[in-house]
C-alpha cells in the first residue's frame, strides 16, 4: 500500500478529544484519531498531500486517500502515550526531515456507530452522517462539494450548477444571455447579432439594409443607381448620356447627341446629304455632284456621255463628237487619204487599193 506524508506541521491542541489542529497558516488538522475493534490506531488527516513516507513510532503506517481526508493505519497505541510521527522524503531515506509529536487519547471503548460509518465512539464528529466524521464548511448531513468549480460549496451557493453566479437574478440561476444590438434577440440566436434591424445576413449582409428605393428589383446594396432605374447605357445612373434631350430608353442613338433614330446612315453618322441629290453623303460616292452617286469611267464631277454614240464616254474619247474606227488615228478616217472611209476601204493604209484584189493591199496586181 501506498505511504503517504502529513506536511510537517506543529501539532497546537485538539479540536476535540480525538481532533488535532495544525498551525492555522497551513489550514491542515487532524480530524480524529479512532481505535476501531480490530485493535489499530487510525489516525485521520485534512488538507494533506501525498507522496512520503510515514511512520508512527518507528512503525510504517499504511496511507490511503479517501476523499479529501488521508487515512492512516497502523499497530494501536495506549492512551496517553507519546507517539512521534516521522516523515521521509521515501522509503529509502534513513532521516527524517521532520517529525510530529501527539499524545494519544482515550478510546471510546464499545461505542456505538448511529452513523454506520465505521467510525464508533467520540471520535466521529458527525454520529448521524455515515459519510462525515467531521462537520467540514458544510456540517454534519450536507456534502463539501462544489459541483460547478466556481469555489463556492454547494452549501453556500445558491446556483450551485452555474459557475458564473452564486445567487439568482432576474432569470433565476440561469443567466440572462447577452443581446449585443438590444433588439430582444439574443446573440445566441442573432446572426446580426451588431444589427438591431435585422437578425439574418439576407442579400446586403449584416449592417445593411435588404431594400430597393427605386423599384427596379435590385437592391440598393447591388443597384448603383439607388434613386432610379438603371439604364444599359454607359453610365447606368446618367438617363441622357448623348445629353440630347432624349431618355436613354427611347433613343435610337443613345451615344449620338445628333441623332434619335438610326436613319438611313446608322448612330454616330449624319444624314446630311451635300450635293442634294438626294442620296446622302454616307452613301454617295460623289457627294459633291449631284448628278452622280458614284464615280464610274470619268469620275466625280465629269459626266460620262459619250456624244458620238460610239460606245467610249466623251472623257475617254479621242474624237468625242465622231465615232471612232478602228484603224490608226481613231479620228482619221481616210487613214491613206485614198478618198475611201476607213470603214469601208478594205486597204485602208494603201492609196492604190481599195480590196486586197489577188495580191493583197500594198502590192500591185500583175504580181
Amino acid at each position: 500500500m501506498k505511504k503517504y506524508l502529513i506536511i510537517p506541521v506543529l501539532l497546537l491542541f485538539f479540536l476535540s478529544a480525538c481532533t488535532f489542529l495544525f498551525p492555522a497558516e497551513t489550514n491542515i488538522t487532524i480530524a480524529k484519531i479512532d481505535h476501531p475493534d480490530d485493535g489499530n490506531l487510525i489516525l485521520y488527516l485534512r488538507h494533506v498531500n501525498e507522496g512520503y513516507y510515514v511512520t508512527v513510532n518507528g512503525v510504517v503506517y499504511d496511507c490511503v486517500m479517501v476523499d479529501d481526508t488521508l487515512k492512516c493505519s497502523g499497530p494501536s497505541l495506549q492512551p496517553g502515550e507519546k507517539a512521534v510521527i516521522r516523515f521521509y522524503e521515501d522509503d529509502t531515506s534513513t532521516k527524517p526531515f521532520y517529525s510530529l509529536e501527539f499524545d494519544v487519547p482515550e478510546y471510546d471503548e464499545g461505542g456505538e456507530d448511529p452513523g454506520g460509518d465505521d467510525q464508533s465512539g467520540s471520535g466521529d464528529l458527525c454520529p448521524d452522517d455515515p459519510k462525515k466524521t467531521a462537520p467540514g464548511a458544510c456540517g454534519c448531513g450536507v456534502a463539501d462539494i462544489d459541483t460547478d468549480g466556481d469555489g463556492t460549496l454547494d452549501c453556500n451557493d445558491k446556483c450551485p450548477k452555474n459557475p458564473d453566479m452564486t445567487s439568482p437574478g432576474e432569470n433565476g440561476c440561469k443567466a440572462p444571455e447577452k443581446d449585443s444590438d438590444n433588439d430582444g434577440i439574443p446573440d445566441s440566436e442573432d446572426k446580426c447579432s451588431e444589427d438591431p434591424e435585422k437578425n439574418d445576413p439576407g442579400v446586403c449582409g449584416c449592417g445593411s439594409p435588404d431594400i430597393d428605393t427605386d423599384g427596379d428589383g435590385f437592391l440598393d446594396c447591388e443597384d448603383e443607381c439607388v434613386d432610379s432605374f438603371s439604364d444599359p447605357i454607359g453610365d447606368p445612373c446618367d438617363h441622357d448620356e448623348d445629353n440630347d434631350g432624349e431618355h436613354d430608353f427611347a433613343d435610337g442613338c443613345p451615344l449620338d447627341p445628333n441623332k434619335t433614330a438610326p436613319g438611313y446612315c446608322g448612330c454616330g453618322y449624319p444624314e446630311t446629304d451635300r450635293d442634294g441629290d438626294g442620296t446622302p453623303d454616307c452613301a454617295d460616292k460623289c457627294p459633291d455632284d449631284p448628278k452622280k452617286i458614284k464615280p464610274d469611267a470619268c469620275g466625280c464631277g465629269v459626266n460620262d456621255k459619250d456624244t458620238d454614240k460610239d460606245g467610249v464616254a466623251d472623257c475617254e474619247d479621242a474624237c468625242p463628237a465622231d465615232p471612232n474606227d478602228p484603224v490608226g488615228n481613231p479620228c482619221n478616217h481616210d487613214e491613206d487619204g485614198d478618198g475611201y472611209d476607213d470603214w469601208i476601204d478594205e486597204c485602208p493604209y494603201d492609196p492604190l487599193k481599195k480590196h486586197p484584189g489577188c495580191c493583197g493591199c500594198g502590192v500591185p496586181e500583175g504580181c
